[in-house]
């Protein structure tokens, strides 16, 4: 039967299946016929079912009746050019039922021809696709959508700015990103719940701001993007994207409610860039490697079509605010942080082969009593590099840290400390020595932390109290009740723990109370003007006062002058450290 043709069969046979198909049709699709200027003049009962509309109020009217207004008038324009010159149309459209809601339909739009070969009747067979286009429009959001704050994610931001590269007029557009800096605090302390809050809480200041934003996004944790197109010449661009940071940094910083009682002081660090079209930019342009693009990079502003390049260029100016510190943390994309980023990335990868290679070294720097005799020793660490020559711990121990190289590193500096240790105890003239060290934020965090001391010293036979660690207040911060349960750990196991630049930090007093510690170390700042500033010498006479009362030996650090040394020992400070006594040497030379 698939082959016979409909001429063929019999007239009741014909007319069964006929009646048949558009049973079929009536039981599935929407079908209605239209006569030349598009006048319904059939609606058939699924229509009617659908559109909520009775036969009545459909016949004689056209398809405007269903309109939904989400197509603009050059789709339907379309549309009509095709069907008219007698060719099918199909496509999805959305309409709108007598109640007011929406629904979906893949439409087939047929043309019957006269004899003359126009269109006389146009017959639209439609089937409702709303819960696909639903389903679809779902995923679509979940592809360029944010879900804890409802704007566009990076993805939807970058299209955003591929279409203002097509689109945009003469002059520069600007790209500005923003972080708040207290997400990871709050996180930690109140919960993720509490931080999806504070990020809903930005996102609407955000978009209350009274600048005209082309674009607004979440970029990533806890980072905004914000694009302004069409900003005029530089100076003008770089006034107008100033002015949107310092909007943003009074909308954002400042108090935020999270309710149960919970309000934090938020701080955001702002980065900007000015964006200029590439080949407006008097330059020679250098090949992207990701994406082949060609981009210029002078000064203050990038010139590129990628847009990438522009958010990475806003992100290298926002991180080098938010490393700057302070309350104002704003800073404009200049081409020397490019460089600089680019240098920290060789400084990285060459500091991952160096500790590959052997390169650390670890120094050594005394710590003496009033009368000068030795008590111990500070092992500090050091880089000696083959192309860079001895590179000092401030210039890649940040590095380290940023990278998680400071665990590797923390490690061989430990190995090494027991292995001194151990031969220290068997010489009488050094078997009195203490060894301290520097213990990073994230070894604190490595669950088996005190179990690797323990390991290393019983691996070397380390005397119990020899074998200390320095840690500053800010490496407290994270979680202070793991801390004080891992130093207590490693105090029973005889290690010993000192408290590094006391006096710098807001909440040392409370930290005292809790904290298993046996020293306090004074900040060199303070040893810098002890002569000659009594205000200096009475903060140290009540930290002095402080460790008594504590149990605590107080060490005074940076001492560099024989008046300082004198000043520090009338105020009763225990044991001293600086050049005056000796710089850092290699300590195969203690």
């Amino acid at each position: 039967m698939s082959d016979t043709r409909l001429a063929d069969l019999g007239g009741d046979s014909a007319r069964r299946l006929v009646a048949d198909i558009f049973a079929a049709l009536n039981s599935h699709a929407l079908v209605s016929v239209t006569d030349r200027r598009g006048v319904i003049l059939h609606a058939n009962d699924r229509f009617c079912e659908v559109s909520q509309y009775p036969r009545s109020e459909l016949v004689g009217r056209t398809h405007a009746v269903v309109n939904s207004g989400h197509h603009d008038p050059e789709f339907f324009a379309e549309m009509w050019r095709t069907i008219r010159r007698g060719e099918s149309w199909r496509g999805v459209i959305c309409n709108r039922a007598k109640d007011g809601s929406e629904y979906w339909v893949e439409t087939l739009i047929a043309p019957i021809l006269g004899d003359d070969g126009t269109p006389e009747r146009y017959v639209s067979i439609r089937v409702e696709e709303t819960r696909r286009h639903l389903a679809e429009e779902q995923v679509r959001r979940l592809a360029y959508v944010d879900a804890v704050t409802g704007l566009p994610n990076r993805a939807a931001m970058l299209a955003a700015m591929l279409r203002a590269v097509e689109h945009r007029a003469p002059g520069f557009c600007g790209f500005v990103t923003v972080s708040v800096d207290e997400l990871s605090v709050v996180n930690d302390a109140f919960g993720f719940e509490a931080g999806e809050l504070l990020l809903q809480s930005v996102a609407t200041r955000i978009l209350q701001l009274d600048h005209p934003i082309a674009a607004i996004a979440r970029l990533g944790s806890g980072v905004f993007g914000l694009l302004l197109v069409d900003l005029g010449e530089e100076r003008v661009a770089g006034a107008r994207c100033r002015e949107v940071m310092e909007e943003l940094h009074a909308a954002l910083s400042g108090p935020v409610d999270l309710g149960d009682g919970v309000v934090v002081d938020a701080s955001v660090s702002i980065g900007s860039v000015l964006w200029a079209d590439g080949s407006t930019v008097p330059a020679d342009p250098v090949v992207s490697e990701d994406t082949g693009s060609p981009r210029y990079i002078l000064g203050a502003f990038v010139g590129t079509d990628d847009p990438a390049i522009v958010v990475n260029s806003a992100e290298i100016a926002r991180k080098r605010a938010r490393q700057s510190g302070g309350h104002r943390r704003l800073r404009h994309f200049q081409r020397s942080m490019l460089d600089d980023a680019r240098e920290r990335v060789q400084l990285v990868s060459e500091l991952r082969r160096g500790i590959e290679r052997g390169e650390l070294r670890l120094f050594a720097q005394p710590i003496v009593d009033r009368h000068r005799r030795v008590l111990g020793e500070e092992g500090l660490i050091r880089w000696r590099s083959p192309e860079r020559g001895l590179i000092p711990p401030d210039e890649f121990i940040p590095l380290a840290e940023q990278t998680g190289m400071i665990i590797e590193i923390g490690e061989w500096v430990l190995d090494q400390a027991c292995r001194q240790l151990a031969v220290w105890a068997r010489d009488p003239a050094t078997q009195h020595l203490t060894l301290s060290v520097n213990l990073s934020e994230r070894q604190l965090r490595e669950r088996d932390f005190a179990e690797q001391v323990r390991d290393r010293m019983d691996h070397y036979g380390v005397p119990a109290g020899k074998l200390k660690f320095e840690l500053t207040e800010s490496v407290l911060n994270t979680d202070l009740d793991r801390t004080i349960r891992l130093l207590s750990l490693l105090r029973a196991d005889g290690v010993l723990t000192s408290l590094d630049d006391f006096g710098t930090g807001y909440s040392s007093l409370s930290y005292l109370r809790q904290l298993p510690v046996q020293q306090l170390k004074i900040d060199q700042s303070f040893v810098d003007t002890v002569v000659d500033n009594a205000q200096t010498a009475a903060v140290i006479t009540m930290i002095v006062q402080l460790g008594r009362a504590f149990g605590l030996h107080v060490v005074a650090e940076g001492v560099e002058t024989e008046p300082q040394f004198q000043r520090l020992a009338e105020l009763g400070v225990d044991a001293f450290q600086g050049f005056l006594f000796s710089k850092p040497r290699p300590i195969s030379e203690v």
